[in-house]
């Protein structure tokens, strides 16, 4: 195979695999409504409590509502509901593919899970942990270094996540960076606009009629569904691709 037919082969799968996130971030909302759910209804409720709390009357009146300790009750929640909608919809792919039922949790492999959580994070964070050690900030190659090497980990998760224990841990770890790069690509193609459309609805909600501030508000919280179901997505469509090449 020539050098040109590589090239066109790694465009033809990156095209492939963008044109399937975008269409599975989509058609989550009808698909998986359940799924999208566990963010869209927790975001409104956060929504209803800042217009009950005045925080689109004025600038002022967001700063203020801004710390206001039931607006973070209901954040707390929307937080909760974002992760768990990564998480799910992730799932709720893979099953859809590959069978099962994403809300079943007796089908995830948990050591796997387990430890590719812990090795992750505590790789990823041996950055910090040298500033704690060593009593002076961390050179940045060190920090760039450790967050490169805990990346394989992330698919020993997701492994986890999606019940598979067939592929080899040694493959996850070490032929899995090509399909890490794509994860890389999809990820913010849709997720960023989205957390800025996210943040300009805040800001033209401010000082807007009710029923404007009411219409971005239900907009809003379809957004932050759109966002984590983008995530869910790429996390699907990256280790997938990665598992049916290497159980080829």
């Amino acid at each position: 195979m020539t050098t040109a037919s590589k090239a066109m082969t790694i465009l033809r799968t990156i095209l492939s695999a963008v044109a399937q996130y975008l269409t599975l971030s989509v058609s989550l909302f009808w698909v998986g409504p359940i799924v999208v759910a566990l963010v869209v209804v927790p975001e409104f409720a956060q929504h209803v409590a800042e217009i009950h709390l005045g925080m689109f009357d004025s600038v002022a009146a967001a700063k203020l509502a801004g710390n206001d300790p039931l607006r973070w009750a209901f954040g707390y929640a929307k937080i909760a509901g974002l992760v768990l909608t990564f998480i799910a919809s992730a799932r709720f792919w893979w099953c859809r593919a590959h069978g099962g039922r994403w809300y079943d949790i007796r089908r995830l492999a948990w050591v796997r899970l387990v430890i590719g959580f812990v090795l992750f994070m505590a790789i990823g964070s041996i950055g910090e942990l040298f500033a704690l050690i060593a009593d002076r900030k961390a050179p940045v190659a060190v920090s760039i270094v450790f967050s490169l090497l805990s990346l394989p980990f992330l698919f020993v998760m997701l492994a986890g996540l999606f019940g598979d224990r067939a592929t080899p841990m040694k493959a996850l770890i070490a032929k899995s960076w090509p399909w890490l790069l794509l994860l890389a690509l999809l990820l913010p193609l849709l997720f960023a606009p989205l957390s800025w459309l996210h943040g300009m609805n805040h800001k033209w909600a401010l000082g807007a009629p009710d029923a404007m501030v009411w219409a971005l508000m239900i907009f809003d919280s379809l957004v932050v569904g759109l966002m984590a179901s983008s995530v869910g997505a790429a996390l699907f469509v990256a280790y997938d691709r990665f598992h049916r090449e290497n159980a080829s």
